[in-house]
């Protein structure tokens, strides 16, 4: 088609380009205006610090597989909550009052931290750690697993119940138990099923907007209690509730499919523990996966350290493969949409 030909066209069709060009304009105009509705721009000020846990947490560095996850329907949107730390500590006198109560520990020292003193107390083959700021107790006792048969789930958290009210700690009914078995605990803590289980683990999580409140992974919970077969205590973790929390602007939050999607790229491996026989093992060496399988998803609130806010976060979990060892695994991917999160 030489010039000329192609300004004839031109004359002969220009009322027809000319319409096309504006339909092409007013699309286009549209077309951004409906992104603009659906991914609204979002000020500077109203978007949220980056999600950044103390540890560096794991990689999964093989396949994600979700053949077997069910798919969830997550809410559209959440409250991001703020925690304001309440001005409570721990005296060497409370200290050694909870030491009575756990049977007249003798004290074997204190450890000054930037946040006030950790006070220590024991005798044989017990040692009990009481901390001033934040408030917390932590309790272990030696124990080989015992000779008893496990308990169940029900009279687990009984159990545990009962133990905390005879230290005269604070009731927990108010918060969400979960129970886990395990064959061992220790730099080997490894999970297993009921039948083969030496311990047994009971986990009480605060709530917040009708969510669990987690820490740095799922087992950093307000109160983790292990028991072992002759239902003793051999080991607790207890936090004081020492926040209160007040709500902040509402994000909106990804899909099922968009959080799926982004468990390859961008999931946090935060707790991973071996199943069953257990080959080469170091907790250092085996935060990636080779490959992961969640089979269950939900969404939870994540309190960072020495942060004020609360993150909406979808926790997967499941089995995976860290070297060469099968291994019950969790995972955080961070539930709030891009848009709403600073660059940094």
């Amino acid at each position: 088609m030489s010039l000329s030909d192609v300004q004839e066209f031109i004359v002969r069709n220009r009322r027809k380009l000319v319409f096309g060009l504006v339909a092409a304009v007013l699309i286009s105009l549209a077309l951004g205006f409906i992104y603009q509705e659906i991914s609204p721009e979002v000020a500077e000020e109203d978007k949220l610090p980056s999600f950044v846990l103390a540890e560096e947490p794991g990689r999964v560095i093989g396949r994600v597989e979700l053949s077997g996850l069910a798919s969830v329907d997550f809410p559209t949107a959440a409250s991001i909550y703020r925690a304001e730390k309440l001005d409570l500590t721990f005296t060497q006198a409370d200290a050694v009052g909870w030491a009575k109560n756990f049977g007249s520990l003798s004290s074997s020292g204190e450890v000054d931290t930037p946040l006030g003193k950790i006070y220590v107390f024991a005798k044989k083959g017990e040692e009990l750690t009481v901390t001033g700021n934040p408030r917390a107790l932590r309790y272990t006792r030696e124990s080989a697993g015992g000779t008893g048969t496990i308990s169940d789930s029900t009279t687990a958290i009984q159990k545990a119940k009962e133990f905390l009210a005879a230290k005269k700690l604070p009731d927990p009914s108010s918060f969400l138990p979960t129970v886990k078995y395990l064959s061992a605990i220790g730099e080997r803590t490894a999970e297993t099923t009921a039948a083969e289980a030496a311990f047994v683990e009971v986990n009480f999580s605060w709530s917040v907007g009708g969510y669990d409140l987690l820490g740095e992974s799922p087992s950093d919970m307000a109160i983790r209690v292990i028991l072992d077969r002759d239902t003793r205590v051999v080991y607790l973790n207890y936090q004081f509730p020492d926040y209160s929390f007040s709500t902040g602007q509402e994000v909106p939050l990804l899909s099922f499919s968009q959080a799926s999607d982004a468990l390859g790229r961008e999931a946090q491996i935060v707790l991973v523990r071996p199943v069953g026989d257990i080959g080469k093992w170091s907790i250092s060496d085996s935060s990636n996966l080779s490959s992961f399988s969640p089979e269950a998803a939900r969404l939870v609130y994540v309190m960072q350290p020495g942060g004020e806010l609360l993150y909406p976060v979808y926790l997967f979990e499941g089995p995976g493969r860290a070297l060469g060892n099968d291994v019950w695994s969790a995972a955080y991917v961070l539930a709030v949409s891009p848009q709403y999160i600073k660059e940094e």
